[in-house]
């Protein structure tokens, strides 16, 4: 590895900041890689660090203090000092939070029973499906909630935003693509409708640049990785963009519709086909985004 000798000062050990990092870090069991994910920069980072040819920001000091549970004096003076067997008062801090009923659980338990009061309020109006669809926000957050220890404000996003905008969809017939017509809309087909597809638009623009910036800033392991994982998102999103044309431009609505006893239900298929094929783009382009991303940084880093 390359890293400096321990130096035993006045008796005591001494380590170099480097050899302090890899110490812990071999105490904990992470790898390189492990540790760079943790703390969102490369691994090649993490190597620099622990051969003492580069020191982390302090930012980062902070983030090793954490993630190895020392202070930061153990850390950055190398000093080993004794451990004594942790007990519940003198466990540090983020284990604390994470034994007792984390804040995000709180909010999932607060969402599931506002969904429940919802259903039970519109069964006894006898809509219990009305209930059923206004609940629906509320017990998917309250899922993700439970299930989901990071960023979970923007996966909730998501997932109201996705609800929302298939709801609208089938319910009124409003969707993004109206924006692409502006410049042909006219007064008959109504401006308020052109209106909030541009919102509906312009909303799923800022979750897409919200999420690249929050998933995007964590550099990859290995530069290969990073440009196989770029390059296999942007081909999915060719992909997804090919069949969304080729779909367009069949007869295959024409052709089940020609039975009209099956006609209503021939329809809620076809109408959910085109909205499949496009939230496949979304999720390819936010993809191929955040990669691009990742790999930019993990090249700068190099």
């Amino acid at each position: 590895m390359g890293i400096i000798k321990a130096e035993n000062t006045n008796g005591g050990k001494k380590m170099s900041l480097g050899e302090t990092i890899y110490r812990l870090r071999t105490e904990k069991g992470l790898s390189q890689g492990d540790l760079a994910e943790r703390l969102e920069v490369s691994r090649q980072s993490v190597s620099k660090w622990e051969n003492n040819s580069a020191v982390p920001d302090l930012e980062k000091v902070i983030k090793l203090s954490d993630i190895f549970e020392v202070s930061l004096d153990e850390l950055v003076k190398g000093e080993a000092a004794p451990r004594r067997e942790s007990t519940v008062t003198d466990m540090p801090q983020a284990k604390k939070k994470e034994t007792g009923f984390l804040p995000r659980k709180i909010a999932g338990t607060i969402l599931l029973c506002m969904a429940f009061f919802v259903v039970m309020l519109f069964a006894v109006l006898s809509n219990s499906l009305g209930g059923l669809v206004l609940a629906l926000p509320f017990i998917t957050c309250g899922i993700l909630c439970f299930a989901l220890k990071k960023n979970v404000g923007l996966w909730c996003a998501w997932d109201v935003y996705v609800l929302f905008d298939m709801y609208i969809t089938f319910a009124t017939g409003i969707n993004r693509s109206m924006v692409w017509y502006s410049l042909r809309w006219t007064p008959h087909l109504n401006y308020a409708r052109l209106a909030f597809a541009w919102v509906l638009a312009l909303s799923l623009v800022v979750m897409v640049v919200v999420t690249m910036v929050r998933l995007g800033k964590a550099p990859f392991n290995s530069e290969q990785k990073g440009h196989r994982k770029m390059i296999g998102t942007w081909v999915t999103l060719v992909v997804m963009q090919v069949a969304a044309m080729l779909w367009g431009r069949s007869d295959l609505y024409k052709n089940l519709a020609e039975n009209s006893a099956e006609v209503i239900e021939r329809m809620i298929v076809l109408r959910l086909i085109p909205i499949v094929l496009s939230w496949a783009k979304i999720i390819a382009l936010t993809a191929a985004l955040v990669f691009t991303s990742r790999f930019i940084k993990t090249v700068k880093q190099k």
